[in-house]
């Protein structure tokens, strides 16, 4: 079972050493099979750092772009990307939002279904530490697309899932998302064409480091037109 990992990280420097140290040791612990591309955007020295890891590990590559894509296009580029030989597509936060040690949960549950969602809202206390209003919002996107569109799974906008290499195939060139609102068209997309979407709880934490990138204004944009264009 080859698993490819694909990780669009936009002016991550504070954080990428730990969160790649921590996604390819837990890969390799999961059998070594992978491979990891980094869809990366910026000019912080992010790409500096990652390129050194891709000269170590040959299952690490690298795709630059100087200038910012967006998180959608960049998701999209990395799907376009991922290996004809892959069996499993994993997807997940690179700001330590996510657990790369808990990659091996949603494995066992991708046994059962086309995608297995890390659902942040199973276990309510490990959002706990994150800004109310963030909450606030969160979840009230979450119900929105959930009842919209019947999606059974208690957290739509998460980012941290692993989708059969079908599932992936049968979307990725439909993808039209500029930014944070392409977590929750994967999924819309992958139901419509009656695939099977399992969950399982994650551990979610704040950043420990750096800035997060989220634009209230901009998802709020996202989501709207999400709704509109996928026939609610």
């Amino acid at each position: 079972m080859k698993i490819s990992a694909v990780i669009p990280v936009y002016n991550e420097r504070e954080v990428i050493d730990e969160f790649s140290s921590r996604l390819v040791d837990s890969l390799e612990k999961l059998g070594g099979n992978y491979e990891v591309i980094f869809v990366v955007e910026g000019n912080d020295g992010t790409l500096s750092k990652l390129s050194k890891l891709s000269e170590t590990n040959p299952r690490v590559r690298v795709e630059y772009h100087e200038k910012r894509l967006g998180l959608g296009k960049a998701f999209k580029e990395g799907l376009s990307r991922v290996s004809k030989d892959a069996d499993l597509v994993l997807t997940m936060d690179a700001d330590l939002n996510h657990h790369p040690e808990e990659i091996e949960k949603l494995l066992q549950e991708s046994k059962h279904a086309d995608v297995v969602v890390g659902c942040r809202v199973r276990n309510r206390g490990m959002v706990g530490e994150l800004p109310f209003l963030k909450r606030m919002v969160s979840g009230g996107t979450n119900w929105i697309l959930r009842k919209s569109f019947r999606i059974p799974s208690s957290d739509v906008t998460s980012g941290f899932r692993v989708y059969s290499a079908r599932a992936v195939e049968s979307v990725r060139g439909e993808l039209t998302s500029k930014n944070f609102e392409i977590a929750a068209e994967l999924l819309i997309r992958v139901s419509k064409k009656g695939m099977t979407i399992g969950e399982v709880p994650i551990t979610f934490t704040p950043r420990p480091r750096g800035t997060s990138k989220l634009s209230f204004l901009r998802s709020g944009v996202g989501y709207a037109w999400l709704l509109v264009k996928l026939g609610v």
